[in-house]
């Protein structure tokens, strides 16, 4: 047993007082011992030891035990007739005895008080006879009583036995009884009149120390001999040898093996559960009442509180929460471990636990207690009609928000809904708490627009929730509902005067003109740091339709008439707003505005930190959002095996997401990442998925139909990847989003029209693209400089893949720029340039085994010959029209210095002047001057005709 392995020198101590009053009890002395002690803390052990002893020694043994499932008058002592080994003559004077007693009892039911020894008159002749058997047997051989629980013992029974103890002090009789510490239920006169006795003795039982905790764990377990270790399980048991054993048997359950020298925690699971349990239940009404109060107040429990809250008088309450700790159950006003808690709220009648909660809710509002716990008592009651109840729990989501709780929040925002009356009060309350239900689900924000949608479809929706509707269908993207929700804002806001006009906070964002031309990294590279946009001033017309969702989605945030480039203007948002629903929208608008702008090399760590902001504050459709965007960030540096895994993070953090338009974005990334690699079947899985048919409505559908248009342009349907890529681009001309940079549909398209062979209409469509704003982004300029190329005559292809691979390095997207220069290679290869052939197109097998490409690598490799083991091509002598060239000038390794030469070989192989300063580890100022140099002793204008033979000269060197 866990009492005696241990406590032993307590047990010990104690058990020899035990046997030394039973040896007095064979020499003629009768003994009484009371054994105390909280539930669980082996008051049973102590008397199984005790009649053990006794029955070793020769006695006869008779137990009892109080129960409150039975409490029939003089029930408890019936049970001491079920010894086989009491006389059956003994056996029939008691049943007689007690049978008398009972019928006795039956005619009066008094309180016991006025005889001395608690009997009353009705009683005593039974009670004489009850004694006299035992007092009778007592004289021939020692006999032991012991008695369990008497806290739950029938009064009667209780008289019996007082009468009993107070007569028969020169028998050989031994009495043993075991009570509950603390307990309400004890019987005041039964132990006052114990104690009034001389042969009487009380023994008391302690909890466990965490020294003796410690011993336990070594001895049972094998456990460290570790402070640190018995610490931690004491605190989950409270030294309750009951609690200690069952959490020792689920830690045994559980198969944790001992770590000798590292701490072990303890496993808490159904035994110590149900434990507990017992040990609550098994302390009476008042004190198990006391227990599901502190488990429905929680921290906000208090002596007074529970009082008021369960009805029990301040003596009460404090005897209840002493039984509690004694028995190592609480800790102050607190369970020791959640799952007691949570044991004991599941355990209770649910009527009872929600009108405790609601009365708590009460009673802690009526005295000044914290919003969020008032909230959550309301929240546990599952409704309220309290008149305070609304606006309260709008402050407390507040507060939970600012505690990063969202669920919490939104919870709140629920019920008030739920117990709100006022119609436009609703309305603003279920919009609310679709923009919470951001940080947690999209999918989930999303669908609880529907609500609004219909009442704003009806006429019913108040006109001073519309523009938060507006704000958050143009967040999730849906086009043609926010056309509708715009039109309406309009009209209302034709008739609206100044104070109504200040209700919408996106009017002013939206009048002003998005329509300044964007220019990429690499036009700024070439113009300097003031190439940014200039700002139109803000308008005071009203914004149309078509104007406002342009003007959501450019992801410019102008200054007023201050002039600022996108990407500045994007990171000082980024860089001076902190992550909160208020700032959400603008801070994916900003990454997007740096995604879009052709700076996906400044927004990925943006995204990066964001995603970890928002798990580390329990935000996970936050997280979603900002993993959609990096998978296409991911996609635009031609990373796309990192592409497909964000698209993956942003698929499994939302549920239920197959219903929403927002899983358009995440699977438009990864069909594009695989069609792209050239999974086809992974491509297609994700094809079959079912979306939504708004998701078509969407500015996400955009996405979509386009990455469905690139896998069947990649699967050689080129009429259905035709008809796709038209089709995003009217929608994109229909809600004014034609801007090459957020979807390249012409270039798409222009490859389809090369793959039919119309090179015309391809012409056509890239120089329309060529020409639109929004085409300065480098890398819509180099895709369309390609296409251009491939469509033009072979005369300028040279010329334009040349531009398009400078523009390409530019932009940072490394398989654009793989393609760009396996078309340069393929073109030189044409004109006889063999070695510069080579030395691109290995390049550009290179880069694309890094992106991930196998398909555009397999392609490469055999259209140019290469090793599979070793693309590096093979160092051959320049052609030209005039005839060959030499590899390289007999004086070439006199001219050039090695650091020169060095810059050289990394630029016949391709690299951007970036790129060659990483590898070499200086700086890109310093690769220009070298660059020069070599131009100026060679006699050569641009890196396009550098000789091949400088890499067979650096290899030499090194």
């Amino acid at each position: 047993m866990v009492f005696s392995s241990a406590r032993v020198r307590q047990f010990d101590a104690q058990f020899e007082r035990l046997r030394r009053t039973f040896s007095r009890c064979l020499s003629g002395e009768a003994g009484i011992v009371l054994v105390e002690g909280a539930v669980g803390c082996g008051k049973t052990h102590t008397l199984e030891a005790v009649t053990a002893h006794a029955a070793k020694a020769g006695a006869l043994v008779l137990k009892a035990y109080g129960t409150s499932a039975d409490r029939a008058p003089l029930g408890t002592l019936r049970q001491l007739l079920d010894s086989p080994r009491l006389p059956k003559a003994t056996a029939d004077h008691l049943r007689k005895a007690l049978d008398q007693g009972a019928l006795d009892a039956s005619q009066s039911r008094e309180t016991p008080g006025g005889d001395p020894a608690g009997v009353t008159q009705p009683h005593i002749q039974a009670a004489r006879e009850f004694r006299a058997a035992l007092y009778e047997l007592a004289l021939r051989e020692p006999v032991v009583i012991c008695v369990d629980e008497l806290q739950l013992v029938d009064a009667e029974s209780l008289q019996y036995l007082l009468y009993l103890a107070t007569r028969s002090r020169s028998a050989k009789l031994l009495m043993v009884f075991a009570q509950a510490t603390d307990s309400d239920q004890k019987d005041a006169v039964f132990n006052t009149e114990l104690l009034r006795q001389p042969n009487f003795q009380r023994l008391r039982l302690e909890r466990l120390s965490w020294e003796e905790t410690a011993h336990l764990l070594t001895t049972r377990l094998g456990l460290p001999d570790s402070a640190d270790v018995a610490y931690t399980w004491y605190e989950v048991s409270g030294g309750n040898p009951l609690l200690l054993r069952a959490v020792m048997d689920d830690y045994r359950t559980a198969g944790a093996p001992p770590r000798h020298g590292r701490a072990v925690e303890p496993v808490v699971g159904d035994m110590f559960v149900q434990a507990v349990l017992t040990c609550v239940y098994r302390s009476g009404h008042t004190v198990s009442r006391l227990a599901e109060g502190i488990a429905v107040l929680g921290a906000s429990a208090s002596p007074e509180l529970l009082g008021r809250l369960l009805r029990i008088g301040p003596a009460g309450t404090r005897r209840g929460v002493a039984a509690l700790d004694a028995a190592g159950l609480v800790d102050g006003l607190a369970f020791r471990h959640p799952y007691v808690e949570a044991a004991v709220l599941e355990d209770m009648d649910p009527e009872v636990r929600l009108d405790m909660n609601r009365r708590a809710a009460v009673l802690l509002h009526q005295g000044g207690g914290g919003t969020l716990a008032v909230a959550r008592h309301l929240l546990a009651a599952q409704g309220t009609d309290e008149p305070w109840a609304v606006p309260l729990l709008r402050d407390a989501a507040q507060q939970a928000l600012a505690e990063d709780d969202a669920k919490l929040a939104v919870a709140c925002l629920e019920l008030a809904y739920a117990a709100c009356q006022d119609e436009e009060l609703r309305a603003g309350i279920r919009i609310g708490t679709a923009g919470i239900m951001w940080r947690l689900n999209p999918s989930a924000s999303e669908r609880m627009l529907e609500e609004p949608l219909a009442a704003l479809c009806a006429d019913r929706l108040p006109a001073a929730h519309i523009g938060r509707l507006v704000e958050l269908l143009l967040a999730h993207g849906r086009i043609e509902e926010a056309r509708g929700a715009i039109g309406r804002l309009n009209a209302v806001m034709s008739n609206a005067g100044p104070t109504s006009m200040a209700q919408f906070r996106m009017t002013a964002r939206w009048a002003q003109d998005s329509g300044a031309p964007d220019r990429g990294p690499g036009a700024a590279a070439r113009q300097g740091e003031d190439g940014g946009a200039s700002r139109t001033p803000l308008r005071s017309r009203r914004p149309s339709s078509l104007s406002t969702i342009t003007a959501a989605f450019s992801g410019f945030f102008g200054r007023g008439g201050s002039e600022e480039s996108p990407v500045a203007a994007a990171e000082k948002v980024l860089e001076v707003s902190p992550l909160t629903d208020a700032t959400f929208e603008p801070i994916v608008n900003s990454v997007n505005a740096l995604v879009y702008a052709g700076r996906p090399d400044k927004a990925a760590p943006w995204c990066d930190s964001l995603m970890e902001e928002a798990e580390r504050r329990r935000a996970p459709g936050w997280r979603a959002i900002f993993a959609s965007i990096r998978a296409e960030i991911a996609l635009r540096q031609g990373n796309l095996v990192e592409s497909a895994a964000y698209a993956t993070i942003a698929l499994d953090i939302v549920p239920g997401s197959d219903g929403s338009v927002f899983i358009g974005g995440p699977l438009a990334s990864q069909i594009l990442a695989y069609t792209a690699m050239g999974k086809y079947d992974a491509a297609a899985r994700q094809l079959s998925r079912p979306v939504p048919e708004a998701l078509f409505k969407s500015i996400y559908g955009l996405g979509y139909t386009r990455a469905r248009g690139r896998y069947y342009l990649a699967t050689n349907r080129i009429n259905a990847a035709l008809g796709e890529f038209l089709m995003a681009g009217r929608l994109a001309q229909l809600w004014e989003l034609d801007q090459p940079a957020l979807l390249p549909w012409r270039s798409d398209a222009a490859e389809a029209w090369l793959e039919l062979g119309d090179r015309e209409k391809a012409a056509k469509l890239v120089s329309e693209q060529l020409a639109r704003k929004g085409a300065g982004d480098s890398r819509v300029r180099g895709v369309s400089l390609r296409l251009l190329a491939a469509a033009g005559d072979i005369e300028n292809r040279s010329r334009l893949l040349g531009q398009a691979v400078e523009e390409l390095q530019c932009s940072g997207d490394r398989l654009e720029l793989a393609r760009a220069l396996d078309d340069l290679g393929r073109t030189l290869r044409g004109s006889g340039e063999l070695g510069r052939a080579d030395a691109i197109t290995g390049r550009a097998w290179r880069m694309a085994k890094e992106c991930g490409a196998e398909e555009l690598c397999d392609r490469i490799r055999l259209d140019s010959g290469l090793e599979a083991r070793d693309p590096r091509p093979v160092v051959r002598p320049m052609s030209g029209p005039l005839g060959p060239k030499p590899a390289v000038p007999p004086t070439l390794g006199t001219k050039l210095s090695e650091s020169e030469a060095r810059v050289a070989a990394l630029a016949v192989d391709g690299y951007t002047n970036r790129e060659i300063a990483a590898s070499l580890f200086i700086t890109i100022s310093t690769v220009e001057q070298h660059l020069t140099r070599v131009y100026r002793k060679l006699n050569i204008r641009s890196r396009q005709q550098l000789p091949t033979a400088l890499r067979a000269q650096v290899d030499e060197i090194a």
